[in-house]
């Protein structure tokens, strides 16, 4: 062979190395913008996630602080009619703090624990409008609430204990849930 072909072999040879070197290195380049971009994205959406988990934990918080107000307008001496719109103002005030904290993302076992706590605390607000004393039953449960969703809020390892009445609640739930 040639010298002037074998150097144009060579020289051939070189371009299409050289060609094929670009292609990957573009392409490795592309996959990796592609992957930056994905977690730039996510990064978006776990913040975005977040932020609004904040805020309806803030509105679900304050919707309990709405309950406990309301348990403490319990007074002695207070007419059956009176008692009645007394529990149904907190069964309301305790459903608007559930449907908040239901809003909040990636809180699964805080909203089941707060569902049962709250579910406790309306048996109590019952319990308490049946009794002509004060109502701390019901403030307890309620302060209970407020200690789980502050917790989750404050971003503590791990919430509050459950209650005695919040561990039958958990039960009897998972017992109607069961086939």
């Amino acid at each position: 062979m040639r010298p002037e072909t074998l150097a144009g072999l060579f020289g051939l040879g070189g371009t299409v190395v050289g060609v094929g070197g670009t292609l990957l290195a573009g392409w490795i380049q592309q996959r990796s913008q592609e992957r930056t971009a994905q977690q730039e994205r996510a990064e978006t959406r776990s913040s975005e996630a977040g932020s609004r988990g904040r805020e309806v934990a803030r509105s679900a918080l304050s919707k309990l602080y709405d309950l406990r107000r309301q348990a403490l307008e319990w007074k002695v001496g207070m007419s059956p009619q009176e008692r009645h719109e007394w529990v149904e103002t907190a069964h309301a005030k305790a459903d608007e703090a559930e449907m908040n904290a239901a809003l909040i993302p990636q809180a699964d076992i805080l909203r089941v624990r707060l569902r049962d706590a709250l579910t406790v605390a309306r048996d109590l607000f019952c319990e308490d409008e049946d009794d002509d004393h004060q109502a701390h039953r019901s403030e307890f449960a309620v302060d209970h609430c407020i200690a789980l969703l502050s917790a989750y809020m404050r971003g503590d390892p791990e919430l509050p204990e459950r209650t005695l009445r919040e561990e039958r609640t958990m039960l009897e739930r998972e017992m109607r849930e069961s086939p």
